[in-house]
């Protein structure tokens, strides 16, 4: 009954995604505890969304920029003017944040393979010290 009253836009989601996904949620938390120890190891771009979402009966934003793009150390941060469902769907481009994107894109790609490679050569040298220090341990 209440599907025929309510337009289909309100009921496009999973309840418990978007229960888990609540700002303060527990799950929300433990991502976020899970994920902040490892921020070190990445370049990281947050972006927000700068208009409202049409939910049919109201226009909300989805995530909040406070939430979306917390502002950290050595990390970047842009809004883009589009709503939560139009931010990475670009009409051309032209469009307004596009150039934004690509260039974080193109920055972060030109960047990886140095990254990877000292990445690759410390992972080396402790797995050296490691096996180092085991064999030692072991001709006590």
């Amino acid at each position: 009954m209440i599907d025929a009253m309510v337009p289909s836009k309100v009921f496009d989601t999973d309840g418990q995604l978007l229960e888990a996904l609540k700002e303060g949620s527990e799950t929300l938390q433990n991502v976020t505890d899970m994920f902040a120890p490892l921020m070190k190891n990445f370049r990281i771009y947050f972006f927000w969304e700068q208009e409202k979402t049409d939910f049919g009966t109201t226009h909300k934003y989805v995530v909040k920029e406070h939430s979306a793009a917390p502002i950290l150390d050595d990390t970047e941060r842009a809004g883009l003017p589009y709503d939560h469902r139009s931010m990475c769907k670009f009409e051309s481009r032209t469009a307004p944040g596009y150039r934004l994107v690509v260039a974080a894109l193109m920055t972060y790609t030109l960047n990886a393979p140095s990254t990877i490679t000292q990445r690759w050569v410390n992972a080396t040298e402790m797995l050296k010290a490691k096996r180092v220090a085991e064999a030692a341990e072991l001709m006590q």
